[in-house]
């Protein structure tokens, strides 16, 4: 939102200089027909919150607020500055695929599954897949129109892979060091600060988020309210979106709590039964087809005859209370037992909390994606703990061992360079549990029924979203 604030501080500031000879930051575009510079104050005007105040609703209030301490031969040339700056911003476009949008802007609410599995990056896919779907892809979206919700979700993307991720793996590559006191050693000290400061940047960004959209932001008259995050009519970006994605995009659509459901849901059964169907319908041979529904038959039977006990299965770090989620965050730091074996016993007590039965079993047909995945990921997770812990008690680890070849004299030990741990851990972090999100956030579009109540009536206050 800094970011946000600073852009158009300095959009209002260039505005002045142009006047004084400075020049513009970007070329100006003609005016669209019928659009004012600046809305009559005859018009009826509505305060709105960040998902339709536009930069340029935005432009002007900065705008209007800063006037009166301004000298007189500016107040002058006020009406000449203000339209020269609704020109540029109306000339600067930016495509859609560089947008990600707050889930009310895809048609959600906050009782469905996106507003509690998302990260920026899943968010950012789902936002693009739902652009694709609708025909609004590569569109060109001028900075006019851009709104404020729009452009704290695009910061907080950006923010997200630029710099929390890097530090995140950064954090779990510190080696040790040296030892302070008891378990701390200097490389904890070291990391701790990353840690706290990741949490707090993204405790900051649900604030901000949260509070925006329902707040009061800007007051804009309806003609900007209806082009709020618009694109620029039959104007689009060259490029072409691969196949795959707008064949993907075709059966995907949000979630919805009532009319669609996830396909993280979804049990195993139906995912492979579409995927057999699926590969048979790209085959022009029937023997191929046979072949497939045969293949397809033996894992459906399999699966049927196969049980597992699924409440073993531990919660989903998504699914964590607050006080479950601070408890793992803080937690990693703790050595031998943070981490992944930590959060495992958080989920299995979050299990136990939720009343499951953890001698149950079920057919591994009737088991869900969701429930796949989760296995998956704290199989991954409990793997490279196990032998980042087997490189920490005897082992070595590679970069350490292919320093100490490269430079044999130099007394370099495993508890000096960075662990190789924290880039083997980022696929599990950062792939698969974005592919998780989406795929929690989505459901097929087969699937969907008709809406019961109108959108309107669904809608509630929104809450934080933790990410």
């Amino acid at each position: 939102m800094a970011i946000v604030a600073v852009g158009l501080v300095l959009a209002v500031v260039t505005s002045f200089g142009g006047e004084r000879g400075i020049g513009a930051v970007a070329t100006a575009a003609p005016q669209a027909p019928g659009q004012s510079a600046h809305p009559s104050d005859g018009e009826p005007r509505e305060c709105v919150g960040s998902r339709f105040a536009t930069f340029g609703a935005v432009y002007d209030a900065i705008f209007d607020s800063l006037l009166p301490m301004l000298p007189s031969e500016i107040k002058k040339q006020a009406p000449t500055i203000r339209a020269r700056a609704h020109r540029e911003m109306q000339g600067m476009r930016i495509s859609s695929l560089a947008v990600s949008n707050h889930p009310y802007d895809l048609g959600a609410d906050d009782k469905d599954p996106i507003m509690t599995y998302r990260d920026p990056i899943s968010q950012w896919i789902v936002s693009q897949l739902v652009g694709v779907r609708e025909g609004r892809d590569a569109e060109a979206i001028p900075v006019e129109n851009l709104t404020v919700a729009q452009a704290v979700e695009t910061v907080w993307l950006y923010l997200y892979v630029t710099v929390m991720v890097p530090l995140t793996v950064v954090r779990r590559t510190v080696p040790s060091i040296a030892t302070v006191a008891g378990p701390i050693t200097v490389g904890t000290l070291l990391t701790l600060p990353i840690l706290l400061g990741v949490f707090a940047a993204t405790q900051l960004y649900q604030a901000i988020s949260s509070a925006l959209v329902e707040s009061c932001v800007v007051s804009v008259t309806r003609s900007q309210k209806e082009n709020a995050g618009k694109a620029v009519k039959d104007l689009r970006f060259a490029g072409a979106v691969p196949g795959i994605v707008r064949d993907i995009a075709r059966q995907v659509d949000v979630a919805d709590a009532q009319t669609c459901p996830p396909i993280g849901g979804l049990p195993l059964s139906r995912i492979a039964s579409r995927t057999s169907s699926y590969l048979q319908s790209i085959t022009a041979d029937r023997a191929t087809d046979r072949r497939i529904g045969a293949a397809a038959d033996q894992v459906q039977n399999w699966m049927r005859h196969t049980r597992v006990t699924d409440n073993l299965i531990p919660a989903d770090p998504a699914d964590f209370s607050t006080p479950e989620y601070a408890i793992s965050q803080i937690g990693a730091l703790i050595p031998y037992v943070g981490g992944a074996p930590l959060d495992i016993a958080i989920g299995l007590n979050h299990n136990r909390g939720q009343g499951a039965d953890f001698g149950r079993t079920v057919p591994l047909s009737s088991l869900s994606v969701t429930k796949t995945l989760t296995a998956a990921y704290y199989a991954y997770a409990l793997a490279a703990h196990v032998v980042e812990l087997a490189w920490q008690e005897g082992g070595t680890d590679p970069s350490a061992a292919l320093l100490a070849d490269l430079f044999p004299d130099a007394g370099i030990t495993a508890g000096m360079i960075p662990r190789t741990t924290g880039i083997v851990g980022a696929p599990n972090l950062y792939g698969l549990v974005v592919y998780h999100n989406v795929l929690r956030s989505m459901c097929l579009a087969e699937d969907k029924r008709p809406t019961p109540t109108p959108p309107s009536a669904k809608r509630v206050p929104v809450s934080a979203a933790r990410w």
